[in-house]
C-alpha cells in the first residue's frame, strides 16, 4: 500500500488503511451499495433488474466480513474429591496423593469463525454468525503397586460413622488404578448489529509523525447466544489376589453435558487510527442451562458379573442414573483486540477473551464419598440399607479465558 492510500468502509464507515490525512471523513457513518456500484462483476444489477421485472431478485451481500482466529484458552479446572491415598506400613499414617485438587487446567487449543454483512437497504443494521470450538481436555492418572507400599481409595462409612477405605494394595494384594478424564467446550451464536454513533477526523500517527485518518464508532448487540460444555471422569480398579486368587475389575464414571440457550445483549466499540485498530466489546447473555448428569458403575469378579444390582465403589445403586436440571444462567464475556491493517482488505488481529459460566455441573462435584460397604458388589444381604452414596446435584462456576490470533477480510 502506498503513503497516502486508503479505502473507506461504506459500511462502517472506517477508513481501513492509509496514512495521510487528505480525505479525512470521507464515506461518512452509512451509505451503502449493493457492491460498490450496485452492479455485479459481469455488469447486470442483481438488486435492481428493472421496474416491473419477474425476474428473481439476488442481492449479494456487499459489505461484509469473515474474521477467523486461532484460540490458546484456559479453562477453569474440574474438582475431584479424596480418590487416593499411600502409605508404607500398617502403621504409617496415610497420605493423600490424588484428590481435593483441579484437573486439567492446561492450555487448550481451539478456533473462532466469525462472518457477517451490513444490510443494503438499512447500512446501520448488520447481521454476525459465530462459531467457537475448543479441543477436548483429556487427563489421564495411573498408580500401581504390588503388596507395599499400601494403596486405598478413601471413604466415609455410613455404617460405622466413621473414615475408612478401600484397600488397592496391601500384602497379599496386588492392585492397578486409573483416573481418566475429558473435558470439551464450544458455542454459537447469531446476533444482529446497529450503529449507535460514529466519527471520523484526524489524529496523530507516532509512527508517521502526521496526522493519519481516525475514526470510532460504538455499535449495540442482540441476538442468541448457545454454549455447550461436556465432560467426564472414569476411575478404574483392577486388583488381583496373590498368590494368584480371585481378580476384581471396578469401575466408575461420572459424565456431565451443559447446554446453555439464552438471549445475548452486548456494546461493541471499534476505534481506528491509521493502520492501528483497537475494538473492545462487552456481552451478557441470559438464558437457560439444561443440565444432564450420567452417573454408571459395573464390577466384574473373576470376570463375571456378581449377582445383584449393578454398581463399582462410588457408583452404587442408590445413585446410579441419569438425571436432567433445568436452571438460569448467567453468561458475560469481555473481549479487547488490538489490529494491524495489512492490506486494504486484510486486517490482523491479536486480542484476549474471557467468559464466565454461572450454574455448571461438573463431574467431579457429583461424586459422594458417603458410601454405604454393604451396597458394594457382591452386596451382603441381611443388613439394613442405608442409600449412599447418593446423588444431589451440585453446581459450580466455569470460566475459560485465554489469547486469540487471527486474520479479518472485508469487502
Amino acid at each position: 500500500m502506498d503513503s497516502g492510500e486508503y479505502i473507506v468502509d461504506e459500511g462502517s464507515g472506517f477508513v481501513a488503511g492509509g496514512s495521510s490525512c487528505d480525505s479525512c471523513g470521507t464515506g461518512g457513518c452509512d451509505g451503502m451499495t449493493c457492491g460498490p456500484t450496485g452492479r455485479t462483476n459481469w455488469g447486470y444489477d442483481l438488486c435492481n433488474p428493472g421496474r416491473g421485472s419477474k425476474q428473481l431478485v439476488l442481492c449479494l451481500p456487499s459489505h461484509g466480513w469473515v474474521q477467523m482466529d486461532y484460540l490458546m484458552f484456559w479453562q477453569r479446572g474440574m474438582n475431584i474429591p479424596p480418590l487416593l491415598t499411600s502409605q508404607t506400613g500398617p502403621n504409617a499414617v496415610p497420605n493423600l496423593i490424588l484428590g481435593n485438587e483441579d484437573i486439567m487446567t492446561g492450555r487448550l487449543n481451539g478456533g473462532r469463525l466469525r462472518f457477517g454483512w451490513w444490510f443494503a437497504n438499512n447500512p446501520n443494521l448488520g447481521i454476525e454468525a459465530e462459531y467457537l470450538g475448543i479441543g477436548k481436555s483429556e487427563y489421564a492418572y495411573q498408580n500401581s503397586a504390588v503388596g507395599i507400599p499400601i494403596l486405598a481409595r478413601p471413604f466415609f462409612n455410613t455404617q460405622t460413622g466413621n473414615e475408612d477405605s478401600q484397600l488397592v494394595s496391601n500384602t497379599g494384594l496386588s492392585g492397578r488404578f486409573n483416573v481418566t478424564g475429558h473435558s470439551q467446550f464450544d458455542g454459537a451464536a447469531v446476533r444482529f448489529k446497529r450503529l449507535l454513533c460514529c466519527s471520523s477526523g484526524c489524529g496523530f500517527g507516532p509512527f508517521s509523525c502526521g496526522p493519519v485518518p481516525s475514526q470510532s464508532r460504538i455499535d449495540a448487540t442482540l441476538g442468541w447466544r448457545f454454549f455447550q460444555l461436556k465432560e467426564g471422569l472414569n476411575i478404574n480398579e483392577a486388583l488381583l489376589e496373590t498368590p494368584p486368587g480371585r481378580s476384581y475389575l471396578i469401575n466408575d464414571s461420572f459424565e456431565t453435558r451443559n447446554q446453555f440457550n439464552g438471549v445475548e445483549m452486548g456494546v461493541q466499540w471499534q476505534g481506528r487510527r491509521g493502520y492501528w485498530s483497537l475494538d473492545s466489546l462487552m456481552r451478557l447473555s441470559l438464558g437457560n442451562n439444561l443440565q444432564t448428569v450420567t452417573i454408571n458403575g459395573s464390577t466384574l469378579i473373576d470376570g463375571l458379573t456378581p449377582a445383584g444390582p449393578a454398581g463399582g465403589f462410588l457408583a452404587q445403586r442408590s445413585n446410579i442414573g441419569t438425571y436432567t436440571a433445568e436452571s438460569f444462567a448467567v453468561v458475560p464475556e469481555l473481549g479487547i483486540n488490538l489490529g494491524y491493517q495489512l492490506t486494504p482488505r486484510w486486517r490482523a488481529n491479536v486480542g484476549y477473551n474471557f467468559i464466565y459460566w454461572s450454574s455448571v455441573a461438573r463431574p467431579g462435584d457429583q461424586i459422594d464419598t458417603d458410601l454405604n460397604p454393604n451396597q458394594i458388589p457382591p452386596a451382603t444381604t441381611g443388613t439394613s440399607i442405608i442409600n449412599r452414596p447418593s446423588f444431589t446435584l451440585t453446581q459450580s462456576d466455569y470460566w475459560i479465558q485465554g489469547v486469540n490470533l487471527g486474520l479479518e477480510y472485508h469487502w
